[in-house]
């Protein structure tokens, strides 16, 4: 079911459904007015655009960009993020393939997360985006946080989970340090790429996901097939999704283009996530009542069991490198400021 098509069904979401319907729309009405004298910009993401959800994320953060840029750049979308482009929108987790040290920009497991805001405020205030900037130059990318699925992400399997045991064999459709802590508690991890999901949920073998917040793993048939959930099986830090600029082009941007930007998709995030926290339990409910999928959070075994094995996989992370050594460092530190009185922060 299409994403706009699923909000629509839920009463009070109407209104954001019909945001995501303009939204879609105004990237290629834009571009096609577009004179000869206007700069273009090319913008990749792994979603086609009917791919319901994260597309329409994607869609609306091009809007934002184009927007805070004026009148004098036309975006151009492409569904491919395999060749060149001025800007990429996609979660942040798929760039552990280029380092491992990127999970902390995009969500850590266990009682190793921040949370989304908390994220954003140790990128803003305690140096978080210098050193996602040091890791990412090599790379030849800027990267902005632009997005999150929300906290206490949805593991959702085809049969109730309550023990760690029980992910023993289980194939499982997952990404970034997530694979590392499943493979850990004897899961197989299947990797989620997004253009791959489809054929991942019709695979008889897999018998669970997690994949983005309940409104996107809803638009891609998920509580249909893998009705029972747990919400924060693996911890309570959901996904970020960023926009990756060209390092060229960012700098090609004047100052106040560049500034520019960064609000457009610090308030984006920001909308995102107020809409993440008034739209889920409606969401949820409607889940419940379509596919009679039932969402529970993780007994206090499961949780412990997941939060040593995450500590394990995060302390071999940071061991990667001395640029690894230094985000962990920092990262760390703001845990610790920011949740002083927990025993589960070392």
């Amino acid at each position: 079911m299409d994403r706009r098509d699923f909000l629509k069904t839920t009463g009070g979401l109407a209104t954001l459904a019909a945001g995501c319907a303009s939204t879609a729309a105004a990237i290629p009405a834009a571009a096609a007015g577009a004179g000869l004298s206007q700069r273009s910009l090319t913008v990749a993401m792994p979603w086609t655009p009917n791919h319901a959800g994260l597309a329409d994320d994607a869609h609306r953060l091009a809007l934002r960009i184009q927007t805070a840029l004026g009148n004098g750049i036309a975006i151009e979308m492409r569904p491919d993020t395999k060749s060149r482009a001025d800007i990429t929108i996609a979660p942040v987790c798929a760039d552990t393939a280029l380092h491992p040290a990127f999970a902390y920009f995009g969500g850590l497991p266990g009682s190793q997360a921040l949370s989304p805001s908390e994220l954003e405020g140790w990128l803003i205030t305690a140096g978080g985006q210098e050193l996602w900037d040091d890791l990412a130059a090599p790379h030849g990318f800027k990267p902005l946080l632009a997005g999150h699925t929300g906290s206490n992400p949805t593991l959702w399997s085809k049969s109730p989970l309550s023990a760690p045991e029980d992910l023993s064999g289980l194939k499982i459709v997952a990404r970034g340090l997530d694979r590392d802590v499943l493979r850990a508690l004897g899961a197989i991890p299947v990797l989620g790429e997004e253009q791959a999901l489809e054929a991942a949920l019709n695979d008889s073998e897999v018998g669970a996901v997690i994949w983005g917040s309940p409104v996107h793993a809803s638009a891609a048939g998920i509580p249909a097939r893998f009705p029972f959930g747990l919400a924060g099986a693996l911890g309570q830090s959901g996904g970020a999704l960023a926009v990756k600029v060209d390092l060229a082009v960012w700098e090609n941007f004047t100052p106040a283009e560049q500034a520019a930007i960064q609000a457009a998709l610090s308030a984006d995030f920001r909308a995102a996530l107020a809409d993440a926290d008034t739209t889920r339990p409606a969401v949820e409910h409607a889940i419940a009542a379509r596919d009679g999928a039932s969402i529970k959070i993780p007994n206090t075994t499961f949780a412990a069991a997941v939060s040593r094995i995450a500590a394990a996989v995060v302390a071999h992370t940071a061991a990667q490198d001395p640029i690894a050594a230094r985000i962990d460092r920092s990262y760390s530190a703001f845990l610790r400021a920011v949740h002083p009185n927990s025993i589960n922060v070392s």
